[in-house]
């Protein structure tokens, strides 16, 4: 097996009317990879990017899974709104918002935060709104609609939507289904280069007990980036990363080992 297939990524642009899980399993059987994960669900009528982690690239889900998105859309008012008023409401949903789940959705429904980046309306025709959104993770597009919606006076309803970015990760930079083979496979050391995870480089005689899961201390480290407690961070020898790590004492510094690449 390559290095790249060993753990390797799929930056997939999903197609409408797949689910996510049909899609993880497509890209296996065309990689003939033994496992396979993905990063976000979207909806079977949700297109756009999808991250998909093969095989030991799995293990770094616990930062690749919270990384933020961006979406473009269009929704349908139920009712006739100013466009100074439709653009004003929607600069208002900007900044922490709560938000319930809804009733069809894989969590607990209870209401939670989450981060608007951005939020802007592209185009008005009549009742239809295009809409672009950069949010966190784990926000429902949908549910957003609704509430803007609810806000405005008028109802609304998602009608289409496309996950245009995952992180810095563009649709550009996609494959389809159709077109995927092993050129299309990133190595998992490029993509955590790429979201800014930051780097430990350890002693080449520290490797094998890192593998173990001994935690790293100082005298384990060539060079680390500044850390904060409770980060994530990758363990590196050399340019190879070898684990995923958690920072419990910034300043000692010592890293619990969470998870180990083979």
């Amino acid at each position: 097996m390559s290095e790249s297939m060993r753990m390797g990524i799929v930056l997939l642009d999903k197609s409408r009317d797949l689910t996510s899980m049909q899609c993880v399993e497509r890209v296996k059987k065309i990689l003939r990879a033994e496992r396979a994960g993905h990063s976000g669900t979207l909806d079977p009528k949700v297109t756009g990017v999808l991250l998909i982690a093969l095989n030991e690239a799995r293990k770094a889900m616990p930062v690749l899974i919270g990384l933020r998105k961006e979406y473009e859309g269009k929704m349908h008012l139920h009712g006739d709104v100013g466009k100074e008023r439709i653009r004003r409401v929607a600069r208002d949903f900007v900044g922490k918002i709560i938000q319930t789940p809804p009733v069809r959705s894989a969590v607990v429904r209870k209401p939670r935060e989450r981060e608007i980046y951005s939020f802007e309306i592209t185009k008005i025709k009549g009742r239809d709104l295009h809409f672009r959104v950069g949010c966190e993770s784990g926000t429902y597009i949908r549910k957003l609609c609704h509430d803007f919606g609810e806000k405005i006076g008028a109802g609304a309803h998602m009608t289409e939507l496309r996950r245009t970015k995952i992180n810095g990760f563009s649709e550009k930079e996609c494959t389809t289904i159709e077109k995927l083979g092993k050129k299309n496979v990133i190595s998992l050391e490029r993509i955590l280069e790429r979201i800014g995870l930051k780097k430990v480089i350890v002693k080449k005689d520290s490797v094998d007990r890192i593998r173990n899961g001994i935690p790293v201390k100082e005298n384990n480290v060539i060079k680390m980036d500044r850390l904060t407690e409770n980060e994530h961070v990758g363990i590196y020898y050399r340019s190879e990363i070898i684990a995923l790590g958690l920072v419990r004492d910034s300043k000692a510094p010592i890293i619990k080992t969470d998870r180990v690449f083979k």
